[in-house]
């Protein structure tokens, strides 16, 4: 009876102990590939993260370099609408400098030889210039041309003239702003071509 009771006990006891151990190995096969699973899967995302990061990383740095183009583009864009400004402002500086009532005077005598005396000469001219020329030229001048000359005062001038015939449309532009036109189409081209000259 005691050796069957022992085989029994021995026989549960190998049956447990297998059991467990079969049960131990199964649990630890499945805490391994879980284990391995999520290192894979840390991996597959570490990965990806990693490839984002250099996307974003080249998008960036793509994206810097054209703001730093488009920046340099736009300054020499002002750069060059500055210095084109600062010639016209010499321009008219000049043309200011030179439009004197005396030299006025003498271009419209020039301008005047040869025109038939019986037509009437207008002169469109600042206000400030149409008073210096009637207080000190106006009588000499109709003297010299013997045309008869109307001056008549326009806020669209500062300095030099327009000059024509009475109710006709055809007249020469002698007013700042028409000079400094006439300039900046002379010098434009070749500025132009300074300043888009590429210096390596």
């Amino acid at each position: 009876m005691d050796v069957k009771i022992e085989n029994i006990i021995e026989k549960l006891r190998k049956e447990g102990v297998e059991g467990a151990q079969k049960e131990s190995d199964n649990i630890l096969a499945k805490a391994k590939q879980q284990a391995e699973d999520i290192v894979a899967k840390a991996e597959k995302e570490a990965e990806k993260i990693v490839g984002n990061a250099k996307r974003e990383a080249n998008a960036f740095q793509e994206n810097s370099k054209l703001a730093i183009q488009q920046a340099a583009r736009d300054g020499e864009l002002l750069l060059k609408e500055r210095i084109r400004f600062l010639f016209d402002q010499v321009f008219k500086a000049e043309v200011d400098e030179a439009m004197k009532p005396d030299f006025i005077q003498t271009l419209i005598i020039k301008l005047t030889e040869h025109w038939r005396k019986s037509e009437e000469v207008e002169v469109t001219i600042s206000e400030a210039e149409q008073r210096q020329l009637e207080k000190h030229f106006l009588n000499g001048l109709k003297k010299i041309i013997k045309n008869e000359i109307t001056l008549k005062a326009s806020p669209n001038f500062t300095h030099g003239f327009r000059i024509g015939l009475k109710g006709e449309d055809v007249y020469y532009d002698f007013s700042d702003e028409s000079i400094a036109e006439m300039l900046r189409a002379a010098l434009n081209p070749r500025l132009k071509e300074i300043l888009d000259t590429q210096h390596g």
